[in-house]
């Protein structure tokens, strides 16, 4: 049974209700086990949860990408959830270049935050 499947004991019994609340706590106690708990968690709370966290392993980065700015809006962003090496800003600023004329400094500002930001 993996951490983030286990039932909470005592008082926190009631967080299993409240599955955001449950990923807090997982986040504090065990940090490593968070990805796969917040991949469940999206997975389950959000309308179609599944097709945001399962895709066909036969599409490339830049066919989903392209896929995911088709649903994406000035109100709806692109959110990158990372693992440690990745890196998608030449794939982004590629598209970018493409479809809307990207340009960096004058309509487009690539902002590092950094691990741990």
């Amino acid at each position: 049974l993996a951490p983030e499947d286990a039932k909470l004991p005592l008082d926190w019994k009631r967080l299993d209700s409240v599955p955001f609340q449950k990923l807090l706590v997982l986040r504090a106690l065990r940090p490593d086990r968070l990805t796969g708990a917040l991949g469940t968690w999206i997975a389950g709370s959000l309308p179609n949860g599944k097709e945001y966290t399962e895709c066909d392993g036969s599409s490339s980065f830049s066919t989903i990408l392209a896929n995911s700015f088709e649903d994406a809006t000035s109100t709806t962003p692109i959110f990158f959830i990372l693992s440690s090496g990745a890196d998608p800003v030449k794939e982004v600023e590629a598209m970018g270049k493409a479809q809307i004329d990207l340009q960096l400094g004058t309509n487009y500002w690539n902002v590092a935050m950094g691990q741990g930001q």
